[in-house]
């Protein structure tokens, strides 16, 4: 955590300095969507087919879609729809940075069979925020369509991935070398870009508004610890209940932004939650990591 924390100051510093500007930034967000997050979704697939992977992996699905459930009957009570930035803040609670930030991650914890295991839990994050985050932001939003958006380089990348593994095809030496070269640009990259968000941001204001240190104990704090036990209670294996916690721990993702500018919301007051839960997670993800990773053993 401590090295990824440093990328992400570099990035802060290549912003500052104008090495990186804004479209610059655009475009490396692009290439992680685009091409690298998903050749290591791509990579994390390419194990020795094991039935008990496979069976990790349903698993994995089984516990994001509970955390997923808990987290937004949580959250009812928590947020209120009276509050004029309720659909902003309920997106910003639920769904976290599981791409950018959860697979580098993961990835230095526990490698590729961790990455593995976090593809269940983002495709359970883009079949609800494709969803149950359409109708948070609207209420007469038309979902009929709503399964275009499901069709993304990360969903597609796990298709492939599981194709690959349940068929036992190894990509050949020659292909494989080069797309594992690509994927591990994912961590530097991904902080890299966190970095350069943070440095675009106004943090002395944003860091004045108390309502989003709210919001982040919400995703921080409070339904990480939550989900603990709920992942206790499961008896799954260490490598599964840490990962999908992981998922959970995560700062707020950057599809808030994403979906305040399309609906019409306050996507400054979502950029401000995505800006200061990043911080605020290099501090939150390592100290409750401790707690997880010796009550899931």
């Amino acid at each position: 955590m401590l090295e990824m924390f440093i990328i992400l100051i570099v990035g802060i510093i290549a912003f500052k300095t104008g090495i990186i500007d804004e479209k610059a930034n655009k475009r490396l967000s692009n290439l992680l969507l685009m091409i690298v997050s998903p050749l290591v979704i791509v990579v994390s697939y390419q194990l020795e087919f094991d039935s008990e992977l496979l069976h990790g992996l349903i698993l994995a699905l089984i516990a994001s879609i509970i955390t997923y459930i808990v987290t937004i009957l949580v959250s009812k009570p928590l947020i209120s729809k009276q509050n004029i930035n309720y659909s902003v803040e309920k997106i910003a609670a639920l769904y976290s940075n599981c791409g950018f930030i959860g697979i580098p991650l993961i990835n230095g914890i526990l490698g590729a069979e961790g990455v593995f295991y976090m593809t269940a839990y983002m495709t359970v994050f883009n079949i609800l925020v494709w969803t149950h985050g359409i109708l948070v932001m609207e209420k007469n939003a038309n979902i009929k369509n709503a399964w275009r958006n499901l069709i993304t380089p990360a969903v597609i990348a796990v298709f492939v991935g599981l194709v690959l593994f349940l068929f036992r095809i190894k990509l050949p030496e020659i292909i494989y070398s080069p797309v594992d070269i690509i994927a591990s640009m994912n961590t530097p990259l991904a902080m890299i870009v966190a970095g350069c968000n943070i440095a675009q941001s106004n943090l002395k204001n944003s860091l004045k508004k108390t309502r989003i240190y709210y919001v982040c104990f919400l995703k921080l704090v409070l339904f990480p610890i939550i989900c603990i036990p709920v992942l206790m209670l499961m008896h799954i294996s260490f490598e599964i209940a840490f990962t999908v916690w992981i998922g959970v721990a995560c700062p707020t993702g950057a599809t808030v932004i994403m979906f305040a500018e399309r609906h019409e919301k306050d996507a400054l007051y979502a950029s401000e939650i995505f800006v200061i839960s990043t911080v605020l997670s290099m501090v939150s993800i390592p100290l409750l990591s401790i707690i997880a990773n010796n009550l899931l053993k």
